[in-house]
């Protein structure tokens, strides 16, 4: 189905500029002589910024993702509740193109980033099953 990687992506961006403006404050409130609090709170922001940048581009680097397998529990418009095996609900937003593919009671399967809990993909594994019987259905009707 739709891949979430560019959310990923989009917000790894977003804390780069966080890390940058940041750092640019620190300059700046180190070469006016500012006092001592400014410098605290820009460098711990710089310093959170840092390390979410760090999770976040080892999550898109390396291609580790955890596979969920969960159902789905509620549709509403362009939006659908997931069930996972721990008994959470997730809620994931697709596009109109997709929603006609989910329905009630439909077996999914997640791909989840392992350090950031990011949803990376989602699959139908109805439709996988279906595209494996079509195929199988093919090389019958060959022979």
């Amino acid at each position: 189905m739709k891949l979430y990687e560019r959310s990923l992506k989009s917000q790894l961006v977003s804390v780069c500029m966080f890390f940058f403006l940041s750092l640019v404050q620190l300059i700046i409130n180190i070469g006016d002589h500012r006092p001592v609090g400014f410098i605290v709170i820009f460098s711990f922001c710089l310093g959170l910024f840092l390390i979410l940048a760090v999770i976040i581009s080892i999550d898109l680097i390396q291609k580790d993702a955890e596979k969920i397998v969960a159902n789905v529990e509620f549709i509403e418009e362009f939006r659908i509740h997931i069930r996972k095996p721990n008994g959470k609900l997730m809620k994931v937003r697709v596009k109109a193109t997709e929603y006609e593919h989910f329905h009630l009671n439909q077996s999914v399967e997640l791909l989840v980033g392992k350090r950031t809990s990011a949803l990376l993909t989602i699959n139908s594994l109805e439709d996988d099953i279906e595209d494996v019987s079509q195929a199988d259905m093919i090389t019958t009707e060959d022979v």
